[in-house]
């Protein structure tokens, strides 16, 4: 009887032994996330959607573009812009009726020496009118 006794004294000692470990770690774990610093849904920056945004590059930096060409090949017309430090431009694609048309965002036609020019070809390949590179606003040819 007083082995038997002696037996539930023990794992009662034990068990508030790991339970008292158990909730330490527990509290520990707990000061690892600071819960007061979530943000709330109106906080989080969702991601770009429209594509307009998505095309456009990330900075704000307009490109100068100093020459156009409009070489002929085997399947159409390569219409080349040239940067001042071999930038990447980004380009977005439309069509109205039978002309195409290139959007070319944060970017500008502009000569060495700072002066804006308009780049025409006409008659580059057979089928094609001609070629009109321009520019739209302050930051778009």
């Amino acid at each position: 009887m007083i082995t038997n006794k002696l037996q539930q004294v023990v794992l009662m000692v034990s068990t508030l032994y790991l339970l008292g470990i158990a909730l330490g770690l527990a509290q520990t774990q707990a000061q690892k996330f600071d819960l007061a610093n979530i943000p709330s849904i109106r906080e989080i920056k969702l991601p770009l959607t429209r594509a307009e945004m998505l095309v456009q590059s990330p900075t704000s930096e307009v490109v100068q573009v100093t020459q156009v060409q409009a070489n002929p090949t085997d399947k159409g017309v390569d219409i080349i812009l040239q940067t001042l430090l071999g930038q990447q431009l980004q380009l977005v694609n439309r069509s109205a009726g039978n002309i195409f048309i290139v959007d070319v965002p944060n970017a500008q036609l502009r000569l060495p020496s700072g002066e804006a020019f308009t780049f025409r070809s006409d008659k580059p390949i057979a089928g094609v009118t001609d070629i009109t590179v321009t520019n739209f606003d302050a930051k778009t040819i």
